[in-house]
């Protein structure tokens, strides 16, 4: 065993206050203990590195295209758009921006069409005319149920059963008869039909049924059978008259040609396709 030559330096402590060991030259990190934490020059990238020899590449790199600026979409025409956007674009349909000509406004509150005012006003006419012949069938009734009146001090009786209607006039008939049974029942139906007929007019002209602008030429002629009742039931003849010329107005026929689009819309088809692309499309390689 030999020991080291003398180099002149004094024996300094370690960072922990150990001894060198015999054989060990100053500096050397003794074994068992951990190593000092590297300098910030150690750390640094590069640091004590060669440089690169490996060659850049020469191709361009793969570059992402800008995007599009926003900016807010053009008008679009109705029907199907035509567009040569290229290679797999598909030809979508848009829903028509304005009204079409001769087709009354949807309402925006409930989305049906807007009713003008011939359509209140026909409604309002049948209506009215269903309410005046019921109310001279009801009168007409009165005065065949009431053979008494009061006379002075007492009641005597006064039948005015044949002078209730025209139609009971025309065939006069006995108290008690059968008669006069039928004559009640036929005049009940002669309102009945008349008043069913211009209120179903009425009705589904509100609701914006194209077959009622005949329909109130039908409910015309059933009117006339008012004329068998008494002069206050013929007055539905002229409210049936009105409502049924309402119908026929300029302004009616475009709400009926509106409603018959919402309940009856034609099946609309997108343009075909021409040229198939398969594969990815461009946007998205």
């Amino acid at each position: 065993m030999s020991w080291p030559a003398p180099t002149g330096d004094p024996i300094r402590p370690q960072g922990d206050g150990a001894q060198p060991t015999p054989g060990q030259a100053p500096g050397d990190q003794p074994s068992g203990t951990t190593p000092p934490p590297p300098t910030w020059a150690q750390v640094q990238p590069g640091a004590g590195y060669p440089p690169p020899t490996v060659p850049l590449p020469t191709q361009p790199l793969p570059t992402t295209p800008m995007p599009a600026p926003l900016t807010p979409p053009a008008e679009q025409p109705t029907g199907a758009v035509a567009s040569a956007a290229g290679p797999g674009h598909i030809d979508m349909l848009s829903a028509p921006a304005v009204t079409p000509p001769g087709l009354a406004k949807l309402s925006e509150k409930t989305g049906q069409p807007v009713r003008p005012w011939t359509i209140w006003a026909s409604a309002v006419l049948m209506f009215g005319g269903a309410i005046t012949v019921t109310v001279g069938l009801l009168l007409a009734m009165w005065v065949m149920a009431s053979p008494w009146v009061e006379v002075a001090d007492g009641w005597t009786k006064d039948d005015k059963f044949n002078e209730a209607t025209w139609l009971t006039a025309q065939f006069p008939s006995e108290p008690a008869s059968g008669w006069r049974v039928f004559f009640a029942i036929v005049c009940c139906v002669i309102a009945v039909a008349v008043a069913g007929t211009a209120a179903v007019i009425g009705y589904y002209a509100f609701a914006g049924y194209d077959w009622t602008r005949i329909g109130g030429l039908v409910a015309l002629g059933v009117s006339l059978l008012s004329l068998l009742l008494t002069p206050i039931a013929a007055v539905t003849i002229g409210f049936v008259a009105l409502g049924a010329a309402a119908l026929w107005l300029p302004a009616t026929r475009p709400f009926f040609a509106r409603w018959q689009a919402v309940r009856h819309p034609q099946t609309a088809y997108s343009q075909p396709i021409q040229n198939v692309f398969y594969g990815p499309l461009p946007r998205y390689r």
